[in-house]
Formats: C-alpha cells, structure tokens, sequence
C-alpha cells in the first residue's frame, strides 16, 4: 500500500534529522572544554551551533500540531532562536511542551462546521390548523392585494392537496406578479410531477430487466397507470399531455397482450379514451371490462358519460336513477340534480363546526 512506504520515509528522516541536529549540538558542547579562547575555536562553536538549532527547529517545526505551524517561517524563526539563544534549556524546554501536548487530555474537541440542506418552506401543521377554510384559500390565493404573507400561508396549506383540485389554480399563481407565490407555486407542480417520473422511469427499468410474465404484466400495468396519474392530475400540459396518452395506452396494451381478463386494465382504458373522446374505443373497453366483473357501481358514472357523448340521453337519465349521492362528491350530486330533479336529495347533516355533508 503506497500509503506505508511514505509514511517509514518520513520518520526515517526525522530520525536523521534528529541525529544530526544533537551531534552538531554536542560537538558545539565539547568544543567549549577544549580549553582554548581563540576566535576560531568561538566561531566554529557558533557555526556547529547554529547548525545543530537549524535542524532541530526543522524537526520541532514538523512534530508539532498542524495548526500551530503558521505562519510557517516565523514559527520556525522562533525555535531556531530559542534553541540558539538558550543552549540545551530551549531544547529541554519545547521537547517537554511536545510531550505534555501528546501525554494531557484534550481539553474541548473540534466542532467543525456542517453544510445545512437548502431551505424550503414548513409543511408543518400545528394543532390549531391553517387558519384558512373552504373558499377563503381559493380567494385568499385570488386575492393579489392580500398580504404576501398571507397569500404564502394559504398556498402552502393546499400544497398537499391533490393537484386534481389545485392545478388550475397552481397554474394561475405561475403568472402571480409576486416572485415568491411564482416560485412556490412552481416548485409544488413541478415536485408532484417529479415523484410520479421517478416512480415511472423505476418502474420502467424493472419492466426492462423483467423475464417473468406476471412481473412484465404487473410492471406495464404500474406504468400505465402512472402516465394516467400525470394526466388525471392535470401536472401535464400540451404535447406531454397528449404523449403520456400515448403511453397509457401502449403499456396497457402491453399488459392486455400478457393477460386479457383483467378488468382495472379495461377500466384504465375507458377512462382513457373518455378523455381522449374516442367514443368507439371507450365503448370497447367499457365492455370488456364489464365482461370481466368490473363492480358496476364505479362503472356508472363513466357510462353516463359515454351515453352522453352518444347523445343517447333517456339512457343517462336512466343510469342516474342508479347513481346515488357520495360523500365528498359535489359534482355528482349537481348532476344527478339536473338529470332527475324530481328524485329526493341527499339530507344536510350539520356538523359541530356548521359544515354540511
């Protein structure tokens, strides 16, 4: 490992660094015994000396912590000057300093400093709500002379809504002269349409590694309904619009070829071809999926549509004599009033808050 061979190398050279920085010291020392006062035995003590403190100081410099090495010449400056200037005692002294630093606990640890993610704005919902109810979100968000803060809060009290119900209104903002509602607004299409193609390009690299036919089946199958998701959800406009159509129905076929009886694959389909006003193809896949035990009340609506489209009208009223009112539908129950009047309303329950069901 190259990491090893490095690492001997350098202590190798301390070593001799070391070596020799103690033998021209003690050679200075000696030197001093000799006995004799002449200015070249003074100058060659200084010579031996200084150059005994020079690699010494290179050692010290280079076994000390890290962070105390700058700036580097002036920190070697000083311990070439403090050995030079103070004989075996500067020497003693910054060894033993050494060896405390190593031997002593540390005081206080580093704490380094940590990246923070990017922020964005709480979806939090404390116990008291949003403060916004039914209509006054819509017109809260509407409204351009509304405090901006406001306006923020009720935008994000819907950003968990499905974009079924919002994306009219996600879509409006986009054009909000309001540069955060823009920015907002923006950010919770494009992360609902995010997760829906993550989960289809996921699924559709494991249709692409699939052998078995039930697990091509389930897996086209999934992809088709998340195309649809896109659709249904209004997160696709235009051109993509119309291509994840194109997709729905090439994977559902797909599927329909791996086994023909499964009536949610039909289903998917009607519901598809009502979408794309193709009367005739909707009406097929209706069929089928009635053949197959598709249950008839979910059925019921999408075949008074077709019945519609047909202009087949006695028979819608018909069928709406089968539709009865549900709970968190509106739109049923405003049509069902218009094709039979004469039929009883749902009740009105009043809730503890004064609401209606």
């Amino acid at each position: 490992m190259p990491a090893k061979p490095c690492s001997d190398w350098c202590v190798a050279v301390l070593y001799k660094l070391l070596f020799l920085g103690l033998s021209f010291e003690f050679s200075s020392i000696g030197l001093l015994f000799v006995g004799s006062h002449s200015a070249a035995l003074i100058g060659s003590y200084l010579l031996l000396h200084a150059l005994g403190c020079a690699l010494l100081a290179l050692v010290l410099m280079l076994l000390i912590p890290a962070r105390y090495r700058r700036p580097r010449g002036w920190v070697l400056a000083y311990l070439f000057a403090f050995n030079f200037f103070m004989p075996i005692v500067g020497l003693v002294c910054v060894t033993g300093g050494l060896l405390l630093g190593f031997w002593l606990p540390r005081t206080s640890g580093k704490e380094p400093f940590e990246m923070a993610g990017q922020l964005r704005f709480t979806t939090h919902r404390n116990h008291e709500g949003t403060g916004f109810r039914g209509g006054q979100v819509r017109a809260q968000l509407g409204n351009n002379q509304a405090p901006l803060d406001q306006r923020l809060k009720a935008l994000v009290a819907v950003q968990d809504t499905p974009a079924r119900a919002t994306g009219s209104l996600l879509r409006t903002l986009l054009a909000d002269p309001a540069d955060d509602m823009r920015l907002l607004a923006y950010g919770i299409l494009d992360g609902k349409e995010k997760q829906i193609t993550h989960r289809i390009l996921e699924s559709r690299r494991r249709l692409d590694q699939a052998d078995q036919p039930a697990d091509r089946f389930g897996l086209n199958k999934l992809v088709a309904e998340l195309y649809w998701e896109l659709i249904y959800q209004d997160l696709v406009q235009g051109d993509m619009r119309t291509f994840s159509a194109g997709q729905v129905r090439k994977y559902a076929v797909q599927a329909l070829q791996l086994r023909t009886d499964d009536a949610g694959v039909w289903f998917l389909l009607t519901r598809l071809e009502l979408f794309s006003g193709d009367v005739d193809a909707a009406e097929r896949a209706l069929a089928e999926a009635r053949k197959n035990n598709f249950a008839r009340e979910r059925l019921l609506p999408y075949l008074a549509e077709l019945r519609f489209l047909q202009h087949r009208y006695d028979e819608v009223r018909a069928l709406f004599d089968e539709l009865a009112d549900q709970p968190g539908v509106p739109a049923l129950a405003q049509s069902r009033r218009y094709w039979r009047p004469e039929l009883p309303r749902a009740p009105i329950y009043l809730l503890p808050e004064g609401g209606r069901t």
